[in-house]
């Protein structure tokens, strides 16, 4: 029977996925978040893997990437599921590594002929090595905690809630550490304004009526500073004027939630919201590789190319990855060349030298003034080499 590995964060969606899988002949494996997908693959590898894309603790892309990217893994064919049926979207899903991609919510006909055409399609792993059995020893089963350690380390998304009134931000924050979001807290607009200076977060839940400093300041403040304003900011208040949400949303606010909230649209809201951070920042760092590609060309062209300054973007698992990684060999190759051209050049400035030197050394030997001394020298070596004459003898007295 195949084991199919459902990730998931939506508990019903999870549950109801299963359900309707299970009875078509497949062993569902569930997974509530990507961490835990990649423990769970880690100890006992699936057959295939059915990745939500909008997932808490990193996305379903990055997850695919990371098992793309370990031999033991990459064999694995992943079907993508997804609640954004752009074409950026699948484009994006395919080039971290999926075979295919199911809109939420799924056509389960759909999905099951997509998963038995990545069964009947999925590559064989790589063979790995055995090692030596040890008899004194016996196989232990794989501890999860464990195989949590060994896989990638993974930065958990970090929230920051900003409410005035204990209860309603303690609840929040077990409500967001359930999801598992690190979150931390801020009682008010001043502290919160100090915090989000000192720490990186990637979403901030913000109240608007508190003491001394509001939200409305708060969200200003946060957009008016570079290094701050790309954070998504969602409002969450008891102002239920529609004048009120035109307000934040004009001063940069990503969403606006009245209270009190149904916590499933909050969790909606949040995923969604750090989804649309997800998708900027992956369009940042694409931009960021294509400018680093631009200026190797150039480095290339001006003769000052060094390598090492695009190894960050030849290390991608991606095309960009892939792209730079065939700049890096044929500029390698180009610098080879060139080194080669500039070694003929040279030998050919000695030979050309020394063909100048022997026509000069021809026009002086061949010149009537040259053979003329060369005469002179001969009749001066000819005239040393005669014997002289006997003295004369002396009368007799």
């Amino acid at each position: 029977m195949p084991r199919v590995m459902l990730v998931e964060d939506n508990d019903s969606n999870r549950a109801m996925l299963c359900r309707r899988l299970q009875p078509k002949g497949y062993d569902m494996v569930p997974a509530e978040n990507a961490t835990v997908a990649l423990a769970l693959t880690a100890a006992n590898p699936p057959d295939v893997i059915l990745m939500d894309i909008g997932l808490p603790d990193i996305d379903g892309c990055e997850a695919t990437r990371r098992l793309k990217a370990d031999p033991a893994t990459r064999h694995i064919p992943v079907i993508a599921l997804s609640a954004h049926a752009q074409a950026i979207d699948r484009q994006r899903a395919m080039a971290a590594g999926c075979c295919e991609f199911e809109t939420k919510p799924v056509r389960m006909d759909e999905l099951v002929k997509k998963i038995e055409a990545a069964l009947a399609a999925r590559p064989k792993p790589a063979p790995a090595e055995v090692p030596a059995e040890d008899p004194s020893k016996t196989q232990t089963k794989i501890d999860i905690d464990r195989a949590l350690k060994e896989v990638c380390p993974i930065r958990k998304k970090h929230v920051l809630v900003v409410e005035d009134t204990d209860a309603n931000r303690v609840m929040l924050r077990r409500r967001l550490e359930k999801q598992g979001f690190d979150v931390t807290e801020a009682e008010d607009g001043r502290v919160a304004l100090d915090v989000v200076r000192k720490h990186t977060f990637d979403l901030v839940l913000l109240d608007l009526m508190m003491p001394e400093v509001d939200g409305y300041e708060v969200l200003t403040e946060l957009k008016k500073d570079p290094d701050l304003a790309t954070i998504p900011v969602i409002i969450i208040s008891a102002i239920d004027e529609m004048s009120s949400v035109v307000r934040c949303i004009e001063a940069g606010a990503e969403d606006y939630l009245n209270k009190p909230y149904d916590p499933v649209l909050l969790k909606a809201r949040v995923n969604a919201c750090l989804d649309k951070r997800r998708q900027r920042d992956e369009e940042l760092d694409h931009l960021k590789a294509l400018a680093a590609l631009s200026a190797a060309a150039g480095a290339v062209e001006s003769g000052t190319y060094d390598a090492a300054l695009l190894q960050p973007v030849a290390d991608r698992p991606d095309e960009l990855g892939r792209l730079a990684r065939m700049f890096q060999k044929m500029a390698t190759e180009v610098k080879a060349r060139e080194s080669h051209l500039r070694q003929e050049v040279e030998r050919l400035k000695v030979e050309i030298d020394e063909v100048r030197k022997q026509e000069q050394v021809s026009e002086i030997t061949e010149s009537a003034y040259f053979q003329e001394l060369q005469q002179k020298a001969r009749a001066l070596r000819q005239g040393r080499r005669r014997p002289d004459p006997p003295p004369a003898s002396e009368p007799e007295a």
